[in-house]
């Protein structure tokens, strides 16, 4: 979990950034008003992080008058929890939109036909590769994949640049991560499969676990191990990093790369993503917060909160973690088609 200050200060900046926007409140937002509306309420199945997700859906009811309802995952079941939720109500849903955290389970989602096709017209200016072609998801807000290190106990030019160096012996005992069959860590964990290979990412699930790499019950928790100075590595996301920096911590990070020495192959960014859940009951309501969620207002505010994420749109970006090098996204789908033996992989070598 995140600190209570750190978090306020947060919610106080998006708020804010969000009001300032207000010229601009209604735009691209169908048929919307800023009077008060007699809607039933959206049913959202929300894996962000809790703090930052309330003010965006305070400023969604105060331009809209329509009520949300989020239902919050845990810090440690990130995002798998709600999608084996999804799938039991599939015959009777409750929610009526799925905003992710992370980009892998919704994939899966609409795969299972668990998300039905509506293109917001706010995501018009999204680049084609964050969103579907089938137009049941759009992504926004990136997060990179990062490694945190205290600057004052572990100088920058020894951290690894490439996740696989983490596979030295030289980093035993020294290195948390979340357990990778959750949030962002399940995906990263996945799309080093689909680049590398099975044999390669056995190899390294094997060197991990003979460094004794401590689990952690999510990647906040990974980066409070690291301040408390029990690891001197965490295997993190850069909006866990940002917070604690925010809350006076001596941290900083790198954005290792998935490729070898050499390659072209860029970090590893992760998207927020959105979508329609197939079957819920206030589909007006719920194609009214998509197109919220996925408008420039609400990466613009994520970007501006101590969350930074990194706007899919290259014109927002603003100075956030990251937000100076090329963002290059890598092929989600692959990534999402290893998901099951990733996690196979994981459980045998890793989590034994």
């Amino acid at each position: 979990m995140i600190l209570r200050g750190a978090a306020a200060r947060s919610a106080v900046t998006v708020a804010g950034l969000l009001a300032a926007l207000c010229g601009a409140c209604d735009r691209g937002l169908s048929g919307s008003s800023s009077a008060p509306s007699a809607s039933r309420p959206v049913v959202l199945y929300c894996s962000a992080d809790e703090q930052f997700a309330r003010p965006l859906l305070a400023e969604f009811t105060s331009r809209t008058g329509i009520q949300v309802r989020p239902v919050f995952d845990t810090e440690a079941g990130k995002t798998t929890g709600l999608i084996e939720r999804l799938r039991a109500e599939r015959r009777r849903p409750i929610a009526d939109v799925w905003w992710s955290s992370e980009i892998y389970g919704t994939l899966l989602l609409a795969g299972d036909g668990l998300l039905v096709p509506f293109d917001p017209a706010t995501a018009s200016d999204i680049p084609t590769q964050f969103r579907d072609a089938d137009r049941r998801w759009t992504a926004f807000g990136l997060r990179g994949r990062a490694l945190a290190f205290d600057p004052s106990r572990t100088p920058r030019e020894k951290v690894p640049l490439r996740w696989e160096l983490l596979a030295d012996p030289a980093w035993r005992g020294r290195i948390a991560m979340a357990n990778p069959l959750y949030g962002t860590t399940r995906g990263q964990m996945a799309q080093l499969l689909a680049a590398w290979g099975e044999e390669r990412f056995r190899a390294y699930l094997t060197a991990l676990a003979a460094n004794g790499v401590r689990l952690a019950d999510g990647n906040a928790h990974s980066v409070r191990m690291l301040i408390a100075g029990q690891v001197d590595l965490a295997m993190t996301d850069t909006d866990d990093i940002r917070v604690a920096k925010a809350g006076g911590a001596s941290i900083d990070f790198l954005l290792p790369t998935v490729g070898d020495e050499g390659s072209p192959q860029a970090a590893l960014w992760i998207p927020n993503s959105v979508g329609l859940v197939a079957g819920g009951s206030n589909p007006d309501g719920g194609r009214r917060l998509v197109e919220f969620l996925a408008s420039a207002d609400t990466e613009g505010g994520l970007e501006a909160s101590e969350s930074g994420n990194v706007p899919v749109r290259p014109e927002l970006r603003r100075g956030g973690p990251g937000s100076e090098l090329i963002v290059q996204a890598p092929d989600y789908r692959a990534g999402a088609a290893r998901l099951s033996k990733s996690d196979e992989l994981s459980r045998a070598l890793l989590l034994k």
